[in-house]
C-alpha cells in the first residue's frame, strides 16, 4: 500500500505533533509493509546543535521518504502540493489534522480547499483529527470573546470542509465522535468515523531507576511526583503545587518532578518550601524522558477538560506503568472512565484529587498493582502496534469496498 502523510511538523522540529507523524510513518513502514511517503514543511525548526544539512541527510528507515517541500500552506502551497501527491499516486493520503498548525491564529481556508481538490481528483483522503475546533467563548461582552467566536466559526468551516474530502475520519477522542455523529453534512457524505487514540511518543528505555534518582538528587524513601508536558491552559497548574504541598504536610519526603519546556514557569510560581522540593528539568530528549519516568512513583495529570486518549503525555505514562492521577471530564473517553488502571477525581473536585494522590504515596502496593493495570491498559487498547493495526484494517476494508 502507498501511503502520503501530510504534516506541518517533522522532526527535528519540537512538537507532539512531529513525533507522533515520525512514529505513525514508521509503524505504518515496518507493520503495514506501506510505502509511506511525508510531506511536510520545508524549513523545519531545528533542534539544538543541528543544522538543516543534518536534517535532510539523516537515515530515514526502510520504506519511509520525507519531502520538506511545502512553505506555508497556504494559496501559493495548493499548486506544488498537489503536484507532490500526483507524483506519489498513493492509494491512500492520510492528513494529520490539527486546525492551528496549519495556519497563522489557526484559520487556513486554504488548506481544507486544497483536501477538496484532491477528494475531486480522485484521491482517498483520511482525516486523522487531533483536535476539532476551539468552543465558542461563553459570552460576547468583549472584543477579545468576539475574536475567539470568529475563530471557532471559521474553524469549524475548515473542518466541514475536510470532512466533506475525507472518506474516513479517525478521531483521537470517543467524546468527539459522538459530536460528529450529529452533524448532518457528516452522515450525508458517508464517511467512516472511527476511534483512533494517539499512542505514546516516549518510547520505553530500560535504565538503572535507582541511579537515575541519583543523578537528580533523590533520595531514598522520597515519593517521586511527575508531570510530562506544556502548560496548556487546560492544564491545572496549581493542583500540582498542591499535591506536593499535601504530602510535605503530612511529613511525606517528596519531589515534584517536571518535564517539558514550559517546567520553570511553575517553578516562578512556588512558594517555600514548596518551592525547594521542585525539579524542573525543562526540554530533554525522548529517552532522558523515559529514564526520568521510570525514576518517578506517581505521575499527576490535573485538566479542566478531563484525561483522555489524546493526550500523548497520559500514554506515555501508562506505557511506562505508572500509576496515574488524574481528572475525568467532559472529554474524558469512557474507556478510560471504566477502566482500574487510573485514579480519577471530577475535574473540579480538588480534594478528592489530593486524597489520591495521598493514599498512593502512602501505599507502595496500591502503586505497584495500578502500576501493572496501567501497563496492560496500554498494550490492550492504546500501543502503536494496536493503533496502527486498526488504522490498516480500515483502510483495507474501505478500499476492498471500492473494488467490490
Amino acid at each position: 500500500m502507498r501511503l502520503v502523510l501530510l504534516s506541518p511538523d517533522y522532526p527535528p522540529r519540537r512538537s507532539g505533533l512531529a513525533d507522533h507523524t515520525r512514529r505513525l510513518a514508521e509503524s505504518l513502514a515496518r507493520l503495514g509493509h506501506c510505502e509511506v511517503l511525508v510531506i511536510t514543511t520545508r524549513h523545519p525548526i531545528l533542534g539544538a546543535g543541528e543544522s538543516e544539512v543534518s536534517a535532510r541527510t539523516s537515515a530515514m528507515p526502510e520504506g519511509v521518504r520525507v519531502h520538506r517541500v511545502i512553505e506555508r500552506w497556504g494559496w501559493r502551497d495548493i499548486a506544488a502540493l498537489a503536484r507532490e501527491i500526483a507524483r506519489a499516486s498513493p492509494d491512500w493520503v492520510l492528513v494529520q489534522y490539527v486546525p492551528h498548525a496549519y495556519g497563522r491564529g489557526g484559520v487556513n481556508v486554504a488548506f481544507p480547499l486544497a483536501l477538496v481538490r484532491e477528494r475531486l481528483a480522485g484521491r482517498r483522503l483520511v482525516l486523522l483529527v487531533h483536535e476539532l475546533y476551539v468552543d465558542f467563548p461563553r459570552s460576547l461582552g468583549s472584543i477579545r470573546s468576539f475574536t475567539s467566536a470568529t475563530l471557532a466559526l471559521i474553524q469549524r468551516a475548515m473542518f466541514g470542509l475536510a470532512a466533506s474530502a475525507a472518506r474516513g475520519i479517525a478521531i483521537s477522542i470517543e467524546p468527539w465522535m459522538q459530536r460528529l455523529h450529529r452533524i448532518r453534512l457528516l452522515r450525508r457524505s458517508h464517511a467512516r468515523v472511527f476511534h483512533l487514540p494517539s499512542p505514546s511518543n516516549i518510547e520505553l528505555v530500560p535504565t538503572d531507576r535507582e541511579r537515575v534518582r541519583q543523578q537528580l538528587g533523590i533520595r531514598e524513601g522520597e515519593i517521586v511526583l511527575a508531570f510530562f508536558g506544556t502548560f496548556h491552559v487546560s492544564k491545572k497548574r496549581a493542583w500540582l503545587l498542591q499535591s506536593l504541598r499535601a504530602l510535605l504536610e503530612r511529613g511525606l519526603p517528596a519531589r515534584l518532578l517536571l518535564i517539558g519546556a514550559e517546567s520553570e514557569h511553575l517553578l516562578a510560581l512556588a512558594e517555600e518550601p514548596v518551592r525547594e522540593r521542585i525539579l524542573a528539568v525543562g526540554y530533554v530528549d525522548a529517552v532522558t524522558v523515559s529514564h526520568y519516568l521510570q525514576a518517578s512513583d506517581l505521575f499527576l495529570l490535573p485538566t479542566s477538560d478531563g484525561v483522555s486518549t489524546r493526550r500523548s503525555s497520559l500514554m506515555a505514562a501508562l506505557s511506562h506503568g505508572l500509576p496515574v492521577v488524574g481528572t475525568c471530564g467532559h472529554l474524558t473517553d469512557e474507556l478510560l472512565r471504566r477502566a482500574d488502571a487510573l485514579r480519577l477525581s471530577p475535574a473540579d473536585d480538588l480534594q478528592t484529587f489530593l486524597t489520591h494522590v495521598i493514599t498512593l504515596a502512602e501505599d507502595a502496593e496500591q502503586r505497584r498493582q495500578l502500576a501493572e493495570r496501567a501497563r496492560a491498559l496500554y498494550e490492550a487498547h492504546f500501543s502503536w502496534s494496536v493503533t496502527v493495526r486498526r488504522l490498516l484494517a480500515v483502510l483495507q476494508e474501505m478500499q476492498d469496498g471500492d473494488a467490490a
